[in-house]
């Protein structure tokens, strides 16, 4: 694991907490169950709480993970319900994971959205607004060879231009680093970029891979959160990581 930590030494901003883990046939309603307790709501305005402290607050950010499995789309998820519970004006859900959508399931959204949008079949991606207040989902719609297409063109930079006067955050979910090719696209195109690490689970050389792909696509603005941690070693270790 010690390879792990030297990784995340060279990364902007590190939040030490546990978090809940999601499984991809979750509905809105025991998601909801487990992501707004009291404990859970915390984390997440937290998490907010330290994005919001640099020198400039990120109007749009995505969540990724190096590898499948880690929690990424429950961090988005929560992140998204903290924001919105907050009040402070509106907030979007971008599920840009079309090979896992869990974001879209749970709100029970899995019509056309961001695929389709981005293949041109759309002229409008369809925000629709869910059942919380102030929290709007843009579905992932569903996969195609061609969407690609779309995110290497400004197609994707252009659509969150268009909604940042509408929002005010906007989380983007996307699909493991080392699995899929998304993530790398949209990082360039967002303010910041938050990997999740699973504790305890994803070794040094995972993490440097996912890290490195980051920064070639000239991604310098990473924060991590380590999901799920257990406290193998101290407290006062893990703050000086």
């Amino acid at each position: 694991m010690s390879l792990v930590y030297d990784a995340l030494k060279r990364v902007g901003l590190s939040v030490n907490a546990q978090l809940y883990s999601l499984d991809s046939d979750s509905t809105v309603d025991n998601c909801f169950e487990k992501l707004l307790r009291a404990e859970s709501r915390r984390v997440f305005s937290t998490v907010l709480s330290n994005l919001a402290g640099g020198s400039t607050r990120p109007k749009t950010v995505l969540v990724c993970s190096a590898s499948k499995g880690e929690g990424a789309t429950t961090v988005g998820i929560g992140l998204a319900l903290a924001a919105a519970d907050k009040r402070a004006g509106e907030v979007l859900l971008i599920d840009g994971n079309f090979h896992s959508p869990t974001a879209s399931k749970v709100f029970r959204m899995e019509d056309g959205g961001l695929a389709e949008y981005l293949a041109g079949d759309l002229a409008n991606p369809g925000i629709k607004r869910t059942a919380i207040p102030a929290l709007s989902l843009l579905a992932s719609g569903r996969i195609r060879g061609d969407h690609i297409q779309g995110m290497e063109t400004p197609k994707f930079r252009i659509l969150l231009d268009k909604l940042s006067p509408l929002y005010q955050f906007i989380l983007v979910d996307g699909p493991a680093i080392n699995a899929h090719p998304e993530s790398v696209l949209y990082a360039p195109q967002v303010d910041r970029t938050l990997l999740i690490i699973h504790a305890g689970e994803t070794r040094g050389p995972v993490v440097r891979n996912a890290l490195s792909k980051l920064s070639a696509a000239g991604c310098n603005k990473v924060g991590v959160i380590l999901n799920r941690r257990s406290f193998a070693i101290p407290q006062s270790v893990y703050k000086r990581l």
